[in-house]
């Protein structure tokens, strides 16, 4: 059933992804190798981000990746120090992105700030559902209204 849906969905799973590109960016910029583990997992949580907002789906994945390592690198406020040593080196390195990419990735920041306003906001909601009285409870909000019955569901 699985390839059935994958194929009335025309899913290719085999399909290239920007998480496929992170390696070969990485190791061609001159970053420290302290910061290597903080610099992937930032430029993970921004391809995750952008595979959830409508935007980046006409962005190849080789751009949505090197945006997003664009918008790690140049959002890590590092120490002073580290930043003039290398900085300098990986700024010029970044010098050769086109202007497609930059907007990519200042779309990848908008969409991140965006996405944090957004996460406040429902948190801010929950807070205040969850201390003052409502008609409907908790476990009513959070049952799904989708057909349960396979018969249900039309391939």
């Amino acid at each position: 059933w699985e390839l059935v849906v994958l194929g009335k969905l025309k899913w290719n799973l085999a399909a290239v992804t920007p998480n496929d590109f992170i390696e070969h960016i990485v190791r061609r910029l001159p970053l420290p190798e302290d910061k290597l583990a903080l610099i992937r997992k930032h430029v993970q949580t921004f391809i995750a981000l952008c595979a959830t907002d409508f935007r980046f789906a006409m962005y190849p994945p080789s751009m949505i990746a090197t945006g997003s390592v664009g918008a790690a690198i140049c959002g890590l406020q590092l120490d002073s120090a580290d930043q003039s040593q290398w900085g300098d080196t990986c700024s010029s390195s970044l010098v050769a992105l086109q202007d497609v990419l930059k907007e990519c990735q200042e779309q990848i920041e908008r969409v991140l700030v965006s996405s944090l306003r957004e996460g406040r906001q429902q948190q801010q909601q929950q807070q205040q559902t969850q201390r003052g009285p409502s008609g409907k409870g908790l476990d009513e909000l959070d049952q799904s209204s989708t057909p349960t019955d396979v018969r249900d569901v039309n391939l």
